[in-house]
């Protein structure tokens, strides 16, 4: 049975009509993707079902006492509270419970007999849907969801008003995660997340009770998490079966039956056609040609839309141009080292890159990938060794933020700068593709959105004809359709590409090679770690490597605890002792093998310690994470001072 029905809706903002006679039904437990290009009407419906707008014509039914949780594209908040507090203001309801079992109670402490065996049945009640919510689990619900969509213990006290508009839409985010609800309704959920925080939430999806409607720009996301599809195009929606993948292979099948199917009535109404010229005025066929020609005229005026073509969304067409192979090395990086005060983004870090080399770059958030880039452009100073381009190289940079385009020309005037030689209506037809068209071109640039500087910028890019392509985050802001054109337009560029993105399924597509920037080998945050991947598709295969490394851990840490580190052997010619050091004097009373029996009992004491840094009720709880991180530090000294003092009475 649905969950929520939509009914020939018809919904039009003044004369611009955005859904019409659009049918749709959601059902429990499904997780679907809802996809289409920009303005399309996809947020329409999520505000629909949420109560946000009523449709003009329509009916929206939701089942009685759907609990629904609903993340805008903006999250807002009043700015006077911390990220904690608006956590816990997205579980009110179990704070109430909390407050109502204090006072009861408080309440039983003065009863007795009769009234106190009801009391504590009411306290019973409490207790038990408090259970039954969650409420046990809350606070450690509310750490791990900040953990996982990249907030730091630090900022969880921080007032509101200071985040950034990317941390506010992570906090959006995990307030409405927390909700207890039966169907999620999430708009955009991925923007500002890296991959790290991302996966995350694939995670929490994968394992989310209710129903979930998310749209999304991200086909890996839709891979891995929905089972259907639902397309918005042409102002209504079509549910297609299986995710993303399986949408695009179906898709592509229909679309070249319905060609087939044009094809054929359009053939068919030509050979009709050609039939009655040739026997209209043929004695003995005249009847025949005028039954065809009124069967014809019947058919196309019941059916007007009979020799329609298959409607095709309008997108984003271009190609780049042939490259001048003027130098195999493109870029050197030689002991290359970038700190910001106590900060160090890279170390040592030694790699070329040669002509017609394919590098993507990704990572966690603030961990260097942008500033990287900008030291390779001579834009920032390294703080160790060298970063440089090769010579006699046209270098295009899509710069993610759009600070490249000033805000005060136009797009026209902005795009003749890329190739001052070309003429400006050439310019204009080549924006033409871009899909500004009439009096686009004249818009101010500080007047576009996030999607148009995009489209501007990667108009410049195929003006400019570069050598190089050096882009940051290219597909932020561009619809699915987009996003495909791009992928195919770069198949089929022959220069060289380094570019910064966080979009698996365009790194799968585009790149050879990946640099891994900010975590360690378990994909871990670590800043200053660098890691080089090759093998197709780039992205699944270093995803597959951490997988596997992760998996062979506990394995790992069995396997040293089992095999105590390998110790100095003690040598035939004993050497001349020296004064034992003051913080190893307190060993001097242990025998060799009591020390040996010491460091055994410590290793595996320490291999327990690791195992339990894996616990979720440790990892989620902050305090009990901060004591065992600090009870590990000591023993780990304690095994250092131990190896040493064995050593020396080994020698």
């Amino acid at each position: 049975m649905a969950i929520v029905t939509l009914s020939d809706i018809h919904v039009a903002f003044g004369l611009e009509v955005v859904l019409d006679q659009l049918n749709l039904q959601l059902h429990p437990g499904e997780k679907v993707g809802m996809v289409g290009v920009n303005g399309s009407g996809k947020s329409t419906i999520l505000k629909l079902i949420v109560g946000r707008i009523d449709p003009d014509i329509g009916r929206v039914v939701k089942q009685k006492s759907l609990r629904i949780g609903y993340l805008a594209q903006e999250a807002t908040f009043r700015g006077d509270r911390t990220v904690l507090e608006e956590m816990h203001a997205g579980v009110e309801h179990l704070l109430r419970l909390q407050r109502a079992i204090h006072k009861v109670s408080g309440e039983m402490e003065d009863l007795t007999g009769s009234a106190l065996q009801a009391k504590m049945k009411h306290y019973d009640r409490l207790c038990s849907d408090f259970e039954i919510a969650g409420g046990y689990a809350y606070e450690t619900s509310i750490h791990a969801t900040l953990a996982g969509l990249g907030f730091e213990p630090e900022l969880h006290n921080a007032k509101t008003s200071v985040l950034s508009g990317g941390q506010l839409s992570r906090l959006g985010l995990a307030q409405v995660l927390m909700l207890d609800t039966d169907l999620l309704l999430l708009d955009e959920p991925t923007n500002h997340l890296d991959l790290q925080a991302t996966e995350w939430l694939e995670k929490f999806l994968a394992g989310y009770g209710g129903a979930a409607v998310i749209v999304t720009h991200d086909r890996y996301l839709l891979d891995k998490v929905a089972c259907k599809i639902i397309e918005v195009e042409n102002r209504q929606a079509q549910v297609w079966n299986g995710n993303y993948g399986n949408y695009v292979q179906t898709k592509e099948t229909v679309r070249l039956q319905q060609q087939r199917e044009h094809s054929n009535r359009v053939e068919m109404v030509e050979r009709t056609l050609d039939f009655i010229a040739r026997n209209k005025d043929q004695e003995g066929m005249r009847r025949t040609a005028r039954g065809r020609k009124t069967r014809l005229d019947r058919l196309l005026k019941e059916s007007p839309d009979f020799l329609e073509k298959p409607s095709e969304q309008r997108t984003i067409s271009f190609s780049f141009g042939k490259t001048d192979r003027t130098s195999d090395l493109v870029l050197r990086c030689e002991g290359l080292g970038k700190s910001f005060d106590d900060l160090t983004l890279f170390e040592d870090l030694t790699f070329d890159v040669l002509n017609g080399e394919r590098i993507g770059i990704t990572g966690p958030n603030g961990t260097g990938k942008s500033t990287f880039l900008r030291l390779a452009l001579g834009r920032l100073e390294p703080s160790a060794g060298s970063i440089r381009l090769g010579e006699n190289l046209r270098v295009g940079y899509l710069d993610q933020h759009g600070d490249v385009l000033d805000p005060s020309r136009t797009v026209l005037d902005e795009a003749c700068s890329a190739n001052p030689e070309l003429l400006s209506e050439q310019v204009r037809n080549r924006l033409g593709a871009f899909l500004f068209t009439g009096d686009d071109v004249f818009k101010r640039c500080g007047d576009l959105s996030g999607g148009q500087r995009n489209r501007l910028m990667l108009c410049r890019l195929v003006l400019a004809g570069p050598d190089v392509l050096v882009m940051d985050e290219p597909t932020n802001h561009l619809d699915i359709a987009s996003r495909e054109m791009l992928e195919a337009a770069l198949d089929d560029y022959a220069g060289t590409m380094i570019v910064v993105s966080h979009d698996r399924y365009f790194l799968d597509r585009v790149v050879d090679k990946l640099i891994v920037v900010g975590t360690d080998e378990l994909g871990s945050r670590c800043l200053g770690k660098t890691e080089f991947v090759s093998g197709k598709p780039t992205y699944s295969h270093y995803a597959s490597l951490v997988r596997k490394r992760v998996e062979a851990q506990p394995q790992e840490d069995q396997r040293r605890a089992a095999s105590p580190r390998k110790r100095r052997p003690a040598t035939a010619a004993s050497k001349p002792r020296t004064k034992t050091p003051e913080d190893l004097k307190r060993f001097n009373k242990y025998s060799l093998e009591q020390i040996e029996e010491m460091i055994t009992a410590l290793e595996h004491e320490l291999a327990g310690m690791k195992e339990r840094f894996g616990d979720e009720m440790i990892y989620k709880n902050p305090e009990q994470l901060a004591e065992l991180q600090s009870s590990f530090d000591a023993k780990t000294a304690e095994l250092d001072l131990l190896y040493r003092a064995y050593e020396r009475r080994a020698e």
